[in-house]
């Protein structure tokens, strides 16, 4: 029903078979443990740790920080750590540029529309369009469509979802316009779009004359 950005599962859990089934089925969002942790408990957390568990929060201890590391490991943060970088490579200098970029990587995939953004920025619809494109930066509506499908590619690594769902979560009307959009913006099928991860998402957008140049 709406964007998973981590999963948390308390460690009763991963001493048996559920940690392998969420780690099938949601194999790319990212897995945090919580709950009491005992000196027999150690089997389990080496288990987690080789199913590529996150973190893990202790209960009575972890409470007041619990919400932090969810949010440092989760979908978001990794979106962030990839695309917030290129705000200066893109020529997004100007405060408003980034800070506009800033809300698009953060929000975009949860149905930010552009209209908003500007209210929220305190200008015009049309002047930040404008001031966004400047100097040789991409669009809003580019800038936008790229975060929401790196979101979309994030979940494509979930084998739980399927192309439409991740369309619908994504904010896209159907699995055709995902996959236009990914051409017309990334310049790749949308099959690729989960492998432009990390440097070469980073080289792709940079080099690509498809919607950035």
């Amino acid at each position: 029903r709406e964007l998973i950005d981590a999963i948390l599962l308390g460690v009763e859990a991963a001493r048996g078979p559920v940690l392998d089934a969420v780690r099938r089925d949601y194999a790319a969002t990212p897995l945090l443990l919580y709950g009491p942790v005992r000196a027999e408990d150690a089997g389990a957390l080496l288990r987690a740790a080789r199913s590529r568990t996150a973190g893990l929060a202790i209960e009575g201890l972890d409470e007041p920080i619990l919400g932090r590391l969810l949010e440092r490991h989760g979908s978001t943060a990794r979106r962030c750590r990839a695309l917030l970088p290129l705000a200066r490579p893109l020529g997004l200098t100007d405060p408003l540029q980034r800070r506009a970029w800033e809300l698009v990587v953060t929000e975009a995939p949860l149905g930010l529309e552009s209209g908003a953004l500007a209210k929220r920025l305190g200008v015009a619809r049309e002047t930040l369009s404008r001031r966004f494109a400047a100097g040789g930066a991409p669009s809003l509506k580019q800038a936008i469509d790229t975060a929401r499908l790196v979101a979309a590619s994030q979940l494509l690594g979930n084998p739980a979802f399927g192309v439409a769902d991740v369309a619908r979560l994504a904010g896209f009307s159907s699995p055709s316009l995902l996959h236009r959009t990914a051409r017309r913006t990334l310049g790749v099928p949308l099959r690729e779009v989960a492998t432009l991860d990390g440097p070469k998402l980073v080289n792709r957008l940079l080099g690509s004359a498809i919607g950035w140049r």
